[in-house]
């Protein structure tokens, strides 16, 4: 009798706890979703590929390629001729900077000069695109992309010990022409390559800030799987993810759920965390926890179990929602984002790569597709670049050849004396949205950085390791927690190149800062370009310019091709020469008749010795617009 007893008081016990467990799942709150119709793939960005025909012109011998038809075909419908092509002066310039992020050196200058063979740009394109600088140009790019620094951000900033080994892996796939989807694919889902694990290119996903002495670890958490969200979506999709996760989007079609979904591809690989212990790669799909839905955001309003899924309008069927299937969800969404059916990853690397040549994207905002803002001026062209890195495999390398080689970016920036069109251009087209010449804009921090010691020939080559720290004013290490800034002792890491500075987010390198330099406490699509009086006072009264400077003049002045020894300092053709050297040297072209005229009146008047009066000229030179603009 006991034990009949006993079983049916262990039978209801356990019947209670089931029917208590159903009680407490069927209180937890439901959300409502609002289910899309067609008429949400009406805006162009979520539309599918469309193979995209070049358009017929009447010019027949301006285009070099299909890019220049699409831009053509704009221009002939507003009356409207192309600037003619620049002087080569200015193209292997403005190309070397756009790819190699430096100037080129008065060898690279003459060689393309001299060299008169139909070819001769193709050559000198494939040549730069072949170079290690290239990676390292390019690397800062999509660094600003993954919100990268060496340090977590915050009161302590504490340091990120394996933080540069992500920058170095990013330099040498850039270098290697690594193709795009997998460039994309190691950074989601690396750590589960089974042939060749690369668990360090996961710290895209984490490169955020962080926070290791937060009370609430569960927060910590919670916030950093939120901000990876985020930055996949507007990173990789063009999409403004961040604005979802407390409540459904305002005007894209992304719901609160969708944001959650998403999430949840990756919130498996980020385990509980343990305060102040560092989490910044992947973990292989550790958490056991369901993934849940978050009433406004917050972590303590846990809603229902969500299972990992894409987003609902960049699948192929409209309303559906198609789940990951697979045991590791974030290889299945990294192959997912490039399907052909998905039409948002090409558009948006495309119109990067256009934006970091131009200036300017084909589409103005671009880590925002959606319904709120501007289209494309060129979606045709779009899709076409789109299209065309899909068929040449994900090159990044083949899309730059492609838009590099345009008649479209060959030409003047700047009107000539007998260009009578040019005051039609700018009446017609004041903002260049139509390319009906080549954009003038200012070199990102770096570059003007890595020009400055460039043409000095002080740049170090050193490629790869942590981060280094050149010297800094003492008010300024003042600022930072004891022993932050430690002024490396090998001179030559003064002089590296700016991708190998060390990043910390609470205080940037004075000049990468004064010249707009994003915080990378969010991912950065397109930089700020700010004109302020600190920026004059950077390039002319800081340490870096003067030092600049003077190795500069040194450089004149002790050129062996020009000993002072057979022509005396005072004679004018000894001045002239230098007075060339500098500009070539610094702005990849002989002076004007004029400008030389202006120095040499200047080195007449100056009331000082000949050496000490050049290099007065050579801080000059750097303070000019054209040394920090590309033309």
């Amino acid at each position: 009798m006991m034990r009949w007893f006993f079983l049916i008081f262990l039978l209801s016990a356990v019947t209670n706890d089931v029917l208590a467990t159903e009680t407490v799942e069927s209180a937890v709150p439901q959300f409502d979703e609002t289910a899309l119709v067609e008429s949400d793939r009406d805006h162009w960005a979520f539309q599918s590929h469309h193979p995209s025909t070049p358009p017929s012109t009447q010019n027949r011998t301006w285009s070099r390629s299909p890019v220049d038809q699409f831009i053509l075909a704009k221009l002939e419908a507003k009356k409207l001729t192309p600037a003619a092509e620049a002087e080569k002066f200015d193209l292997i310039r403005r190309v070397k900077l756009n790819l190699l992020g430096l100037p080129p050196t008065v060898d690279e200058q003459d060689a393309f000069q001299r060299d008169e063979s139909d070819d001769a740009f193709e050559r000198l394109v494939d040549h730069y695109l072949a170079s290690p600088r290239y990676g390292e140009r390019w690397a800062q790019i999509w660094l600003d992309l993954a919100r990268f620094a060496e340090t977590d951000g915050f009161e302590h900033d504490r340091v990120r010990s394996d933080a540069w080994q992500y920058r170095d892996w990013v330099i040498r796939s850039l270098n290697d022409d690594l193709p795009y989807d997998q460039f994309v694919f190691q950074q989601l889902a690396g750590d589960l390559n089974e042939k060749h694990p690369q668990p360090i290119a996961t710290m895209f996903c984490l490169a955020g800030p962080d926070m290791p002495d937060l009370n609430d670890q569960a927060l910590r958490r919670h916030d950093r799987l939120n901000e990876l969200t985020s930055t996949i979506g507007s990173s990789l999709l063009g999409l403004q993810f961040q604005c979802a996760q407390c409540h459904d989007h305002k005007v894209d079609p992304i719901s609160q759920a969708d944001f959650y979904r998403l999430r949840a591809v990756f919130e498996p690989s980020v385990p509980e965390l343990k305060r102040d212990k560092p989490f910044n790669v992947l973990a292989s799909e550790t958490n056991s926890e369901p993934s849940r839905f978050y009433f406004r955001g917050d972590q303590q309003k846990a809603g229902p179990v969500v299972q990992a899924a894409f987003p609902r309008i960049a699948n192929a069927t409209v309303g559906g929602i198609q789940y990951c299937r697979s045991e590791t969800p974030r290889v299945e969404f990294a192959r997912w984002l490039f399907h052909e059916d998905n039409p948002l990853p090409a558009r948006v690397i495309a119109n990067r790569i256009w934006q970091s040549h131009f200036g300017r994207g084909l589409f103005d905002t671009p880590s925002d597709v959606g319904l709120a803002v501007a289209g494309p001026t060129h979606p045709e062209l779009l899709d076409w670049l789109a299209g065309e890195l899909r068929r040449n495999r994900w090159s990044l390398k083949s899309l730059h050849r492609t838009i590099l080689l345009s008649s479209t970016y060959r030409q003047r920036s700047l009107a000539r004396s007998h260009d009578a069109s040019w005051a039609s251009r700018i009446e017609i087209d004041p903002r260049n949205e139509l390319y009906s010449r080549f954009p003038r804009y200012r070199l990102d921090a770096e570059v003007i950085r890595d020009s400055m010691l460039s043409i000095t020939g002080k740049l170090d080559f050193e490629t790869g390791g942590e981060g280094v720290m050149p010297p800094l004013p003492d008010e300024l290490v003042g600022t930072l927690l004891k022993g932050q800034w430690k002024s490396s002792t090998i001179e030559a890491d003064h002089y590296r190149r700016s991708i190998y500075l060390f990043a910390r987010r609470n205080l940037r390198y004075p000049i990468l800062e004064s010249f707009d330099r994003p915080e990378a406490n969010a991912s950065c699509a397109k930089r700020d370009i700010s004109t302020t009086a600190i920026q004059a006072l950077q390039m002319l009264n800081s340490q870096l310019s003067f030092e600049c400077s003077r190795q500069l003049c040194n450089r004149l002045l002790n050129d062996g091709t020009l000993s002072s020894d057979s022509e005396p300092l005072k004679e004018t053709s000894y001045r002239e020469k230098k007075i060339d050297q500098l500009y070539r040297v610094a702005l990849g072209r002989s002076p004007t008749s004029d400008e030389t005229n202006t120095v040499l009146d200047f080195l007449d008047k100056a009331e000082v010795k000949f050496d000490d009066s050049l290099l007065a000229v050579c801080l000059a030179i750097i303070n000019t617009n054209e040394f920090i603009y590309i033309d």
